[in-house]
């Protein structure tokens, strides 16, 4: 059995490849498309899928993205193996210019928490973060558990295993939680991360967390917010820092103005990176393309499908980073 690193290698290099051969199939009369490769981050799957299908036919592009998470995206990109990688974790200047990779980021993205509980609506459901710390470090192992139920004073929790799923690759969002969660934990050893103690299962991609909540009960697990509406699941009602619930806005541009005021969800800011060597030019220059007309035209079909477009000032810096990429009217 292959282990997960070996899958995401073996997806890398079969994806390098289509990459490798486009150039290729580009130039043969017979090609109507150039064909983009991309390899990372499973949270903006959805949003680049979305803005392919709208923008790639116009710009005689066809793009590939590939949902491996923010680790194999970043190694792609370090090695040369994608055309792009997605990364919902910054890179730092020095690794950046260490791998002469540009990076531009695309969209945000709000990351909560999805249960599968039988008998009770999610949107009764409340878990503070206290309750959310001590079932991810292993002292709530059950949904009876008196500090549950005194959160919840008003419902029939049932005597079941609670068991949390968690994505097994290195992934932005195991990133953000990690840092959400274990900024209560007083005296945590350096560079130990919770969940690497967290009892439950550990499943790849963000689909695997949503396949996996659907079908076991008494599961929890975290994912992006518009990844599990399209699985059918429910997120939490979110803790305000002032203590009490509310339901997670479906807006974008009100989940931007309360994001400040909330415990939970976190925002992702998801990135890609870009090779600016010499060598990669010409196909780098068409990733800048296709992500320049998606950042300038394509805010509403991001906030349709349950993203948050980039502030003003950050999409204009990020067409600037672009902008010194394209090649080409």
């Amino acid at each position: 059995m292959l282990t997960t690193d070996r899958r995401c290698r073996r997806a890398i290099l079969l994806g390098a490849a289509v990459a490798i051969a486009a150039p290729a199939l580009a130039q043969s009369p017979f090609a109507a498309v150039e064909r983009l490769y991309g390899v990372g981050a499973s949270v903006p799957h959805r949003l680049y899928s979305t803005w392919a299908d709208r923008f790639g036919p116009d710009l005689g592009l066809d793009l590939n993205y590939v949902p491996l998470g923010s680790g194999a995206g970043r190694r792609a990109a370090v090695e040369r193996q994608a055309d792009f990688g997605g990364s919902d974790t910054n890179m730092d200047a020095a690794d950046l210019a260490r791998a002469d990779l540009a990076q531009v980021p695309t969209a945000s993205a709000a990351l909560g928490f999805v249960v599968n509980l039988p008998g009770i609506a999610t949107t009764r459901l409340r878990l503070r973060r206290t309750d959310l710390l001590g079932i991810f470090r292993g002292d709530i192992r059950t949904w009876s558990d008196p500090r549950l139920r005194a959160s919840n004073p008003d419902l029939e929790l049932p005597h079941l295993a609670i068991t949390p799923i968690l994505r097994r690759e290195v992934s932005g969002s195991n990133s953000l939680a990690v840092a959400w969660l274990s900024g209560a934990v007083a005296g945590r050893e350096p560079g130990v991360s919770m969940l690497d103690r967290t009892p439950g299962l550990a499943v790849f991609g963000a689909h695997g967390v949503a396949l996996t909540v659907r079908r076991l009960r008494g599961s929890i697990g975290f994912l992006e917010a518009s990844s599990a509406r399209q699985f059918g699941l429910e997120v939490l009602d979110i803790e305000r820092a002032d203590g009490t619930f509310e339901t997670l806005p479906q807006s974008p541009e009100a989940l931007e103005r309360g994001a400040g005021s909330y415990l939970w969800p976190l925002v992702i800011r998801t990135n890609i990176l870009i090779p600016r060597d010499a060598s990669q030019r010409r196909r780098s220059s068409m990733v800048a393309r296709f992500f320049r007309t998606c950042l300038l035209k394509g805010d509403t079909l991001a906030a349709s499908v349950g993203y948050l477009p980039l502030p003003d000032a950050i999409r204009s810096d990020a067409v600037r980073k672009l902008d010194m990429l394209f090649e080409g009217p």
